[in-house]
């Protein structure tokens, strides 16, 4: 099958020609050799003690321990896979929506992202609070009162946040400001390399900026939408603090970056902003695409997804990546996982809520869908109300 391909185009028909063949690819995806599956098929593993809907699911990095975030204040869940059994429960203050968590390199520390229920917003992203806890004590170090996205260098002795037009450079464990990278035009988003030492941040572009763009230098008339509501990304040097390139492409408005873990990837989340679509749709048509690293060069292929804001989950190995979409029911949610060489799927996963029967066994939702892979790269756990699912994907 021929590879995914989401290109940029400058006038709102190319953007919805484009959007419909990409539609097209993803079904003829579809028919090629992958797993279809529900969830009813998936192996169940209870969360003991758990009564709130689960709002994340992150790997620590010893390879077998999972840390669970739950909504309504409930605590964090540490798991053990290896005999599925929970270990201890860290007591988290502030999180009615529950949290979205991440794990430091070295597994020290966990980074704290407030959630929203409805959070998303058409064409923005608020500020929310930032907490850096160490694991170990389950004690707060270091809190953001607002910041669109945050990270933990892989050493564990800095935290990047993007506040307002700057990337405000903290020490750790003790939170002191040491830094900041004034970026100009910032939206929403920043990633760190594995190695720390590149910071990819979203912006609004320059004409200068827009020039690097072949589809910019061949279309002048685009040029003055793209800055009002497109955006780029440009990779600055920590150590210096100073821009080292901007990848020579122009994205949709950027909602969330992350880099893989062999750190030869940066993939790039962006829904259109609706003064392009022309109307704001229920479900929005996001794309996550690819950037090589460190040449900044962008991959052709992308993956799409009819969710607000979904969970960005590519495995260790670097061969799949994990998700979430909608098919525009009520309960209408499915994984699927594609090959990140060809973007044909491996998986695709029903998770619709039957409300009688579900409710029933406390596997409710609140809209959205978190997962993540286990060590072997192929099993992934995803959040199924006050319980975890098992899929393997091929």
């Amino acid at each position: 099958m021929d590879t995914q391909t989401f290109d940029t185009a400058s006038t709102p028909l190319e953007r919805a020609l484009l959007l419909a063949l990409s539609a097209l690819v993803a079904l003829a995806a579809v028919a090629q050799d992958h797993v279809q599956t529900h969830q009813d098929r998936t192996r169940k593993v209870e969360i003991t003690g758990n009564q709130a809907i689960t709002s994340c699911v992150e790997l620590m990095p010893d390879g077998h321990t999972l840390v669970i975030g739950t909504t309504q204040d409930h605590p964090l869940y540490v798991m053990d896979t290896i005999g599925w059994k929970v270990v201890r429960t860290i007591d988290v203050h502030g999180y009615y929506a529950g949290p979205d968590v991440r794990s430091s390199a070295k597994g020290n520390l966990l980074l704290l992202r407030q959630k929203f229920y409805l959070d998303f917003r058409a064409n923005q992203d608020r500020e929310v609070r930032h907490e850096v806890v160490d694991f170990a004590s389950g004690r707060v170090l270091v809190e953001v009162g607002k910041a669109h996205d945050a990270v933990i260098s892989p050493d564990e002795t800095r935290l990047y946040s993007l506040e307002g037009e700057d990337v405000m450079v903290r020490s750790l464990p003790d939170g002191k400001v040491i830094g900041r990278i004034a970026v100009p035009q910032t939206r929403n988003s920043l990633a760190l390399s594995p190695d720390g030492t590149m910071l990819a941040v979203a912006h609004r572009p320059t004409a200068e900026q827009l020039e690097l763009v072949p589809s910019m230098r061949n279309d002048r008339k685009a040029i003055k939408p793209a800055m009002k509501y497109r955006q780029m990304i440009t990779v600055y040097d920590t150590r210096s603090g100073k821009a080292v390139g901007t990848v020579p492409e122009i994205y949709d408005h950027i909602y969330a970056m992350r880099c893989t873990e062999a750190g030869d990837r940066l993939l790039v989340y962006a829904i259109a902003h609706t003064k392009l679509n022309g109307v704001a749709s229920a479900l929005p048509q996001g794309v996550v695409n690819q950037v090589e690293l460190p040449s900044l060069q962008p991959i052709r292929t992308g993956f799409l997804s009819l969710m607000k804001e979904p969970q960005i989950e590519p495995n260790a190995q670097g061969d799949r990546l994990a998700l979430a979409s909608a098919d525009g029911s009520i309960n209408g949610r499915k994984l699927h996982v594609y090959d990140m060489a060809t973007g044909e799927f491996t998986l695709d996963l029903d998770m619709d809520t039957r409300w009688r029967l579900d409710m029933k066994e406390k596997e409710y939702h609140d809209g959205n869908l978190p997962y993540h892979f286990l060590a072997d790269g192929r099993t992934i756990a995803i959040g199924s109300g006050a319980w975890l699912r098992l899929v393997t994907t091929p």
